[in-house]
């Protein structure tokens, strides 16, 4: 086999960079040769390279006997086409392909565009610099100057006064005022800086508002078109302005909040949009007639009107919780034709980023793969993943995915982007499937070795936080869960081997987190740790009925009031019922035998989330009024808010609990774990 190119030095370049990976690779009596021309007399395969610039497509292959064509429109492209060879080279002549994902292209003679020009899942094994390039995806520490709502950067210290938005008058800290010259010149220094003009290495930069509602009203930004609500047009100036003195740069913002909406003016071609899909419906099959659906089709079209480079910023992790298994690709490939046909040119799957979650893996090589070809098959995909990297345990993890996506593809489900744990088996989470691949995933650890041994061992302590999750959400008497000595209840030792399974977390230096906000899990293993130590009361109400006080309307999970499992302080969706109007827990069943008894209620306070203790409770019975408590009665600390109180009640009549929420705060929220009597 001989390589060749025109001779061009990106063609060359390209060859030679095919030639050292497949003369690398090679085993047996492979002859592969690097050559500018194609040898006289020749009779083995010969495999032509060539950089064209201005190719119509992202890449063309032609197959003809003998000789196979491989045209790029840059070296990037043609990098990618080599390992995609390598691969499909292996299936016939032994090739060392460990470290490599399974190929996807035939190479039979086509023409093909990519069905997406930015392509980025931002999982954590896409961070990964080499495994990205293998990949042919995008990358934020590699593309990028400036990204998300970092614009605070360009300035070496605090922003000068001119540089901040104008509020009422005021300098505001926390928001930027675009028509500044102050804010250009600095924004202009950071990229001449850091990232010289881009003649040798161009950058993207994300020029966008911090992520409030706050808009600059000095009198540029107004002559420019701001109003209260809308940033957009001093924004557009600033970016085009960088864009026309900087044009092998890229300069892009987000539609988002108060530049949501599309400028008036046209856009240079080196700028561009990432939109958010944050309001679009996450399930695969969307409803063009819902609002959501129709509202984002509008405004990707005014946006395009005005920029060739729509991009979206899409979602792919549950952010609430990273270590419960997570199916999201078939919804991504679903959507992704949606995406194509309204004419998005980009994507960057935002997920956990830098912190481990279950699958991702297998997650990164199926999304990259569909962000250049959507119609590949996700089955196939996976299946051939797992065949490579998991030769013992690819069977049934393969089986378990992809039993998974089926589950939710069939039942067109829509799953939030964040999901609490309890939500999650309502909806895709099976427990008992998960249980029986974590049982088999333990037992085939003495068979494993190198790099599937280590995957195992990671996943096996994301799946034991599944475990304890599962656990914490069924805790009971019946089920073992809780240990009964006398009217008090303690934890059981059966959750034991899976918190020392979790405990391993501390081997991986990407396994720190178990969801985005506050999520370590050094702290949620310390929630178990001291629950360990505690002794619950039994509660004597055994049924009750939670309602809005305002509307009337049943409150979800009302049973968590009376279900002896107390919430974990550093976090709300653990263990706390939550309600953003004042409430009535009406007790349905109590199992009292006496009349003193002592009354307990808990509420988390989390001031960022606007949950605070509430305003008073009322207790009644029989329509009676016969107590009441307001915030004088409760022990008060940062994280929670506690009542003790004993009381008199007649067992014979029905007790109802009004509990009215904190004034103090706009759109307050009651978080309660338990209201109990003993």
């Amino acid at each position: 086999m001989v390589i060749i190119s025109n001779g061009d030095k990106l063609s060359e370049g390209a060859a030679d960079y095919l030639f050292r990976h497949m003369n690398n690779r090679k085993k047996g009596q492979l002859n592969i040769q690097r050559s500018d021309s194609s040898p006289d007399n020749f009779t083995g395969g010969i495999i032509y390279v060539e950089v064209v610039p201005d190719l119509a497509y992202d890449y063309e292959i032609k197959n003809e006997k003998g000789r196979l064509s491989l045209f790029g429109k840059d070296k990037a492209v043609l990098q990618w086409l080599t390992y995609m060879l390598i691969g499909r080279l292996s299936d016939a002549q032994p090739m060392e392909v460990t470290d490599l994902p399974p190929h996807y292209i035939a190479f039979q003679t086509e023409a093909v565009r990519f069905a997406f020009d930015y392509r980025e899942p931002h999982l954590q094994p896409n961070v990964d610099l080499i495994n990205s390039g293998i990949l042919f995806t995008n990358n934020v520490d590699r593309d990028w100057g400036l990204w998300g709502h970092n614009l605070h950067r360009v300035f070496a210290n605090h922003p000068p006064a001119a540089a901040l938005a104008l509020i009422n008058g005021v300098r505001e800290d926390d928001q930027y005022c675009f028509s500044a010259p102050e804010t250009y010149q600095a924004i202009r220094n950071f990229v001449i800086d850091q990232y010289g003009r881009g003649e040798a290495d161009a950058k993207n930069f994300m020029i966008a508002p911090n992520d409030n509602d706050l808009v600059c009203s000095c009198a540029a930004c107004r002559k420019a078109g701001n109003t209260k609500q809308n940033a957009t047009p001093s924004l557009m100036v600033l970016l085009n302005r960088l864009a026309a003195e900087f044009p092998k740069h890229h300069f892009y913002t987000t539609a988002y909040r108060t530049t949501m909406t599309a400028p008036t003016v046209k856009m240079l071609e080196n700028t561009g949009v990432f939109l958010s899909t944050i309001e679009l419906p996450k399930n695969g099959l969307l409803d063009q007639q819902n609002k959501e659906v129709r509202n984002f089709i509008r405004l990707t079209q005014q946006w395009k009107d005005k920029t060739a480079h729509v991009y979206l910023w899409d979602y792919i992790s549950n952010f609430d919780d990273y270590l419960t298994p997570f199916p999201v690709m078939r919804r991504v490939q679903s959507q992704l034709t949606f995406f194509n046909e309204q004419g998005v040119k980009g994507m960057f799957l935002n997920g956990s980023g830098y912190d481990y979650t279950p699958f991702d893996d297998v997650k990164i090589y199926v999304l990259s793969a569909l962000l250049i070809n959507p119609s590949l098959s996700v089955d196939k995909l996976v299946e051939r993943y797992y065949q490579r990297f998991y030769p013992i345990t690819g069977n049934i993890l393969s089986a378990y995915i992809l039993a998974m996506e089926e589950n939710v593809t069939t039942r067109n489900v829509d799953i939030a982007i964040y999901t609490p744990f309890r939500q999650a088996l309502k909806s895709y989470f099976n427990p008992n499937k998960t249980n029986t691949l974590y049982r088999a995933l333990i037992e085939s650890l003495p068979r494993l070795k190198g790099d599937e041994k280590v995957r195992v061992e990671k996943l096996i302590i994301a799946l034991s936080y599944a475990q304890l999750q599962t656990s914490y959400e069924e805790a009971a008497l019946s089920n073992g869960f809780f240990v009964q000595e006398g009217t008090y209840l303690h934890l059981s030792s059966k959750n034991e081997p899976a918190i020392a399974l979790l405990n391993q977390y501390t081997r991986f230096k990407d396994i720190s987190r178990y969801k985005e906000e506050h999520g370590m899990l050094a702290h949620y293993l310390k929630e178990w740790e001291s629950w360990k130590k505690k002794r619950t009361p039994i509660n004597l109400i055994s049924a009750v009925k939670a309602i809005e006080l305002s509307s009337g309307l049943p409150l979800e999970d009302s049973n968590i009031l009376i279900d002896n499992r107390p919430g974990f302080l550093s976090d709300f969706n653990q263990g706390w019922l939550l309600s953003g109007e004042s409430m009535q827990v009406e007790c349905e069943r109590i199992d009292l035998a006496k009349k003193k008894v002592e009354l307990q209620l808990n509420f988390l306070i989390n001031k960022k989330h606007r949950m605070l203790a509430p305003e008073r409770i009322e207790i009644w019975e029989a329509n009676q009024l016969l107590a009441q408590y307001t915030e004088s009665n409760f022990h008060l600390t940062d994280q929670c808010a506690s009542l003790r109180e004993r009381i008199e009640v007649d067992p014979n009549k029905k007790i109802v609990f009004k509990i009215f929420k904190s004034n103090k705060l706009k759109n307050s929220v009651i978080a309660c774990d338990e209201i109990c009597l003993f």
